[in-house]
């Protein structure tokens, strides 16, 4: 771990892949391809749901040296050290940035990968208590092998539904779903009003906020 201190960001990025930035977000984010969701995959052919009109399928994410880098990102969560690789490298990213920018996104591409991987981010959340994040999943199966007691306190992971209009899942107590003919349940994402943005909006990394909902696309 000593070692590790003396590393910059660029040197943990070639073990372990960059974090992504998107333009909607306060600061970084971090993803694979969504073609590896082990649910949204399946989802995705069949017409009604969210996942068939999956944004991290289309556009840039298409394109081949963006789907190299979430695969360098993907595979290197096998290793050993990626909790102590990974919570070095938000370290290093986030430090600089005034506490309104140190929220952080697991997965603006792609969904957990296992219990065990779900169980590294918690790792990773609890090293890093100066960085608030935020989760999203469909993966009903790895969420009911948790407690959610044991969720890192900087962490609020949201449950998605998985159709559109549909109402919010009741097992978990964080959740998040998309509306297009109905009336949104919870807190409306205002981004679609706002260029799509977050713009000052940090509801989705509130667990004040317990259902967030987003416009269709």
């Amino acid at each position: 771990m000593s070692q590790l201190k003396k590393m910059t960001a660029k040197e943990i990025e070639k073990k372990i892949g960059t974090l992504s930035n998107p333009s909607k977000m306060p600061s970084y984010a971090w993803g694979i391809s969504a073609k590896h969701c082990n649910t949204g995959s399946k989802l995705a052919k069949i017409k009604g749901t969210i996942c068939n009109k999956c944004y991290a399928l289309k556009g840039h994410y298409a394109f081949k040296n963006v789907f190299d880098a979430h695969e360098i990102r993907r595979k290197a969560i096998e290793m050993n050290e990626w909790v102590d690789y990974m919570a070095e490298l938000l370290t290093l990213k986030y430090k600089n940035l005034d506490k309104t920018r140190r929220y952080h996104r697991w997965f603006d591409s792609g969904d957990i990968q296992s219990f065990g991987h779900m169980m590294k981010i918690f790792e990773v959340c609890e090293l890093t208590p100066h960085i608030r994040y935020w989760l999203a999943t469909r993966e009903y199966k790895i969420i009911d092998q948790i407690d959610v007691k044991d969720v890192p306190k900087n962490l609020c992971l949201r449950v998605s539904t998985t159709k559109v209009d549909s109402p919010p899942p009741k097992f978990w107590k964080w959740t998040s779903g998309v509306h297009k003919d109905k009336k949104p349940i919870g807190r409306e994402c205002p981004a679609y009003k706002q260029n799509g943005e977050c713009g000052s909006c940090r509801a989705c990394w509130s667990r004040k906020v317990k259902q967030v909902s987003y416009k269709e696309h």
